[in-house]
Parts: structure tokens; C-alpha cells; sequence
């Protein structure tokens, strides 16, 4: 999946536009006059690189989940070991809840991403291609298992990344609800999931 090149200015108006989301703006009633504000341009400025609001919203939105998947992706990759690179991963999730500044997940929590469906369809970039991007590492992370003997079994790779994707959010909901299992630690929960992931991939 080939990155998408914008200039820029195009990627101070979509920094504008994130900003506004992150202090609490409702995306639905964001005005154009709104982003220019916050990007520091003329508003008849974003009409020279966009053709209406929801384009704007919609490539700022597929540009900061890619730039977040991208950092996220580095930082994994910079561990040395399977075990590793899965606690950064569930480390991220944490992180993220936390801090609330995930776009996607304040977008999640300000309505539904179904919701704002309408505003992520693009012609070059959807959100099927964040999910294939996603499948990507985790086929990536499961190959550095491999490598390393972590995984052993000849599990079909649907199985592989089902697995994979059902344990984090086996951690993410446990997260979301530690008010339901306050005997549990995060440490014991990250711990209790590693142990499904290899009991289930061996």
C-alpha cells in the first residue's frame, strides 16, 4: 500500500483540523472557517486544495490513523524479541485509552465510527486499506515468531491473525472495564493474554 504525498500545507490544514478534534470540538459541527483558524490560513485557502469540508475531514482523519499506525509500527519494530514487540503493542493500547489522544479512538468515542463513515470514503485511501495495513504487521510480528521459535504450530493464517487480533482486544476490553476486575492488574491482564496468544498459536 503506497503512502499518499500531500504538501505542506495540505498537512497544516489537517493538523488544524486533528488539533480541534483533540481539544473536544465535536467533528460533526466543525466549520471550515473553524479549520482555517486553527491551520493559520485564509479560509478561501482550503478551497484551493479541497473541494468541500467533509474532503478535508475526511483525508485529515485517513492521514493522522496512518501517521499513528506508522509511528506505532516503528516503535514495535525497534524491540528484539516476539514477547517484546506484543507488550509494546498492548503498551500502545494502554497508552492510548489513557492519554485519550488516539484520533481514532476519539473518534470512536464522540458517535461511532460507523458514523463517520461517510466522511472517510476516498478514492485512494479507505479504511479497508488501514485494515489491510493492520493485517500486514501482524502476518509481520507472526513471521518474527516464527523466526525466532516462539511459534511453532502449522495453524492456517486466518487463525494466525484472528488469534492475534482476539487477544488485543481481549486486553482492550479489560482495560476499558478495570472497574469489573479490580483483582487484576494490567501487568497480570498483559501477562494472562500473552499466555492465550502462544497456547493458542502452538
Amino acid at each position: 500500500m503506497e503512502d499518499i504525498k500531500y504538501s505542506d500545507k495540505e498537512i497544516a490544514i489537517f493538523k488544524g483540523l486533528i488539533q480541534l478534534i483533540r481539544e473536544g470540538v465535536n467533528p460533526y459541527s466543525i466549520k471550515v472557517s473553524d479549520i482555517a483558524k486553527a491551520a493559520n490560513i485564509g479560509k478561501g485557502t482550503i478551497y484551493d486544495y479541497f473541494g468541500s469540508k467533509e474532503e478535508v475531514i475526511s483525508k485529515a482523519i485517513i492521514y493522522s490513523v496512518g501517521e499513528e499506525i506508522k509511528t506505532i509500527t516503528d516503535r514495535i519494530k525497534t524491540k528484539e524479541s516476539f514477547k517484546d514487540r506484543f507488550y509494546e503493542v498492548l503498551d500502545t493500547i494502554e497508552k492510548n485509552i489513557n492519554d485519550k489522544v488516539s484520533i481514532l479512538s476519539i473518534l470512536v468515542s464522540s458517535g461511532g465510527i460507523e458514523k463517520f463513515y461517510e466522511f472517510l470514503r476516498d478514492k485512494e485511501y479507505t479504511i479497508s486499506n488501514f485494515i489491510e495495513l493492520v493485517h500486514l504487521e501482524i502476518k509481520e510480528l507472526l513471521d518474527f515468531g516464527r523466526t525466532e521459535g516462539i511459534i511453532t504450530a502449522k495453524e492456517t493464517e486466518f487463525h494466525q491473525i484472528m488469534t492475534v487480533l482476539g487477544v488485543i482486544s481481549s486486553f482492550s476490553y479489560y482495560y476499558n472495564n478495570k472497574d469489573f476486575h479490580k483483582n487484576i492488574s494490567t501487568k497480570e491482564a498483559k501477562d494472562t493474554v500473552y499466555r492465550i496468544l502462544l497456547k493458542s498459536l502452538n
